[in-house]
């Protein structure tokens, strides 16, 4: 990323939805490393890992989100898909919010569109969708699943292999 120091400093994130397959990870994953090339520590995580680490990890968990704010930054891939447990949505709240207040770049991938964003079904949700929101600027992901061809290629090639 050239333009990564104006990112950073102006606080400057993307929310890449779209549907599954389109490839929002590994657009996100590239971003991580060519940062990480640049020697840019880079956390590129999922809200079930945070959940069940702050669930039964060892380390404190206001350390571990503390952590989590700590790299210049955080990706969190397949965003929604979390369990909406009282719990659950609390922790998620509690990472959006701490970088929220990090003031820190932050990309996010979801299957969520950005009108589901924009109406949540709760308050819960909505305190969270708002700080993403404002944190992230929507880009939208496009095309086929890239996994159901790479199925077929694979079929095709077993089908081959087996004549």
């Amino acid at each position: 990323m050239e333009k990564w120091e104006t990112v950073r400093s102006e606080n400057l994130g993307y929310l890449l939805w779209g549907n599954v397959g389109s490839g929002k990870s590994y657009f996100a994953g590239c971003i991580a490393n060519a940062l990480m090339e640049r020697e840019i520590p880079v956390c590129m995580t999922n809200f079930a890992t945070i959940l069940n680490h702050l669930f039964y990890g060892s380390e404190n968990r206001n350390a571990y989100i503390v952590r989590l704010c700590s790299y210049p930054l955080l990706i969190l891939d397949d965003f929604g898909m979390e369990r909406g447990t009282e719990y659950g949505l609390e922790q998620v709240y509690n990472v959006i919010d701490s970088r929220y207040i990090s003031k820190k770049p932050l990309i996010a991938t979801t299957n969520l569109t950005p009108e589901q964003l924009k109406n949540p079904e709760d308050v819960p949700h909505a305190r969270i969708y708002g700080r993403l929101l404002e944190m992230c600027t929507p880009v939208r992901f496009t095309g086929d699943d890239f996994r159901k061809a790479a199925a077929q290629q694979k079929m095709e090639r077993l089908k081959k292999l087996m004549e």
